[in-house]
């Protein structure tokens, strides 16, 4: 697997891919990323491949590290899959993403805004399965699923996922 050196998703070892689900925009940042990991280890597919070993889900410090966050560490999930399967993985997983955080959205706070990331390897194998809840038209900024969240860009780092100083995650925030 990993040496732990490289905290940005990417190729792993012989014909694996890792994948990294990253939040944004809430005040409970670690019980929501608890959460939405007990929900895709329990996506069908997902818990099917975890239970075949063809899948590795785990959680590594995450790429959003913010000075208010005094030395708390937040964290990602990561998907570790062959390569083989990696694009059903990363639809499955991105699936339950999205019933997750429209589940998510009904109770959060008005000031928050939750947004979801799933990003690929930066090149070759997997490097066009990222998705951005944001930029997806059935969960993104414009959707009005009852959220309150319609016509909210703001939310989260920008469009291109590459901006991982975004707030809204500080400790003592309810």
């Amino acid at each position: 697997m990993t040496d732990g050196t490289d905290t940005g998703a990417r190729q792993q070892g012989q014909g694996k891919v890792e994948l990294r689900i990253s939040l944004y925009g809430t005040h409970a940042r670690r019980d929501d990323l608890e959460a939405l990991n007990s929900w895709l280890k329990k996506a069908p597919v997902i818990e099917d491949a975890l239970a075949r070993n063809e899948l590795a889900l785990t959680r590594k410090d995450s790429l959003t590290q913010i000075e208010a966050m005094g030395g708390e560490l937040i964290q990602d999930i990561i998907l570790v899959v062959s390569v083989e399967l990696a694009r059903s993985v990363s639809e499955n997983a991105w699936r339950s993403v999205e019933t997750w955080l429209r589940n998510r959205r009904r109770f959060a706070d008005p000031e928050e805004t939750p947004r979801v990331t799933l990003d690929g390897p930066s090149q070759g194998p997997g490097s066009d399965l990222s998705r951005d809840t944001d930029r997806d038209p059935a969960t993104g900024p414009g959707t009005d699923s009852g959220t309150g969240r319609a016509g909210r860009p703001e939310a989260g780092p920008p469009a291109d996922g590459r901006d991982r100083t975004h707030g809204g995650d500080e400790p003592g925030e309810v």
